[in-house]
């Protein structure tokens, strides 16, 4: 997987929002893994501020399904 590739620029932002460096690389599934945990972290974290999980959670969804898909191979 490559996110700068496989992601479009809106998602790039929001795994950018979520620290994740975003290069033109294939990653690994350990650097997918460490990509979704940001992610994961990063909603979390905005949902103890805000307390709108499921805001975040829908941004972050097709994200999260794409790393997950990837996270393996």
């Amino acid at each position: 997987m490559n996110f700068k590739k496989d992601f479009s620029i809106e998602k790039q932002n929001l795994l950018q929002q979520a620290n994740v460096m975003i290069e033109d690389k294939n990653y690994s599934p350990d650097e997918i893994r460490n990509a979704l945990n940001n992610v994961c972290s990063y909603i979390m974290n905005q949902s103890t501020k805000n307390g709108d999980l499921s805001k975040e959670i829908i941004r972050y969804n097709n994200i999260i399904d794409d790393l997950s898909k990837n996270e393996n191979n």
